[in-house]
């Protein structure tokens, strides 16, 4: 016997826009998930960013920087050239030329990477305040041929120096420059791109007082101060 085709088995209409609504739930959902994990995935590899790039920064202004004044035959007269809260420039002997076997120090500042520079150049800090003309840049270090970049996305940078008597000075004046044993540097990174789910409205206060902040805008920041010792100057 033929079956009467109206009763034939299927879904009907009010089952299909059932399971079409558990459907689009769990497809939210899943996609809700997978957005969350998205954002702090993209946050993480930002902030992993700018703890690497003052890494970078820390690392290279350290190891240099302790050879501030380095002179073991003390003829290069090596030392600190001019500082500033927002330059250092400093020698340091030691390389020899190609007759030297050892190439050890020389009694001369004319090697490569003897005298140096680190902080903004006047391209990325043209009011020389410290602070990135455009919100973050590349901090540099000069060895003779222009600012070359140590670290990327840094907004502000200070330089604040410790003399002999233990007193502070961002800015020492011209006879004070003998009197630096060691150097405090405050750093500040900010991420490469805004977060429009985040508002930074903290301040950053640095090694000598200077009060960084409030931005009041999307990008998230990381703050450190190091203080580095010149085991070369004032022996």
């Amino acid at each position: 016997m033929k079956k009467n085709k109206y009763h034939q088995k299927g879904f009907t209409l009010i089952e299909v826009m059932i399971t079409m609504a558990i459907s689009t739930f769990i497809l939210g959902g899943i996609f809700l998930t997978y957005s969350n994990q998205q954002k702090t995935y993209v946050s993480s590899d930002r902030l992993a960013e700018m703890q690497q790039n003052l890494r970078s920064a820390i690392m290279i202004m350290s190891s240099e920087i302790r050879e501030a004044g380095c002179d073991p035959t003390q003829k290069a007269n090596a030392g600190i050239i001019s500082a500033t809260s927002v330059q250092l420039h400093f020698t340091r002997d030691i390389a020899g030329h190609a007759l030297n076997k050892d190439n050890r120090a020389d009694g001369e500042l004319d090697d490569a990477n003897e005298d140096i520079t680190f902080g903004f150049s006047s391209t990325n800090d043209a009011d020389s305040n410290g602070i990135a003309d455009t919100g973050a840049a590349n901090l540099g270090r000069d060895t003779g041929g222009g600012f070359q970049p140590i670290a990327e996305n840094i907004q502000a940078i200070e330089f604040n120096y410790i003399l002999d008597d233990g007193t502070t000075a961002p800015n020492p004046t011209a006879s004070q420059l003998s009197e630096i044993r060691a150097v405090q540097i405050s750093i500040l990174a900010r991420a490469s791109a805004s977060d429009p789910n985040f508002m930074n409205a903290a301040t950053y206060t640095t090694s000598a007082g200077t009060v960084w902040g409030p931005f009041n805008d999307n990008f998230k920041r990381r703050f450190v101060v190091v203080t580095i010792q010149c085991r070369n100057l004032g022996i």
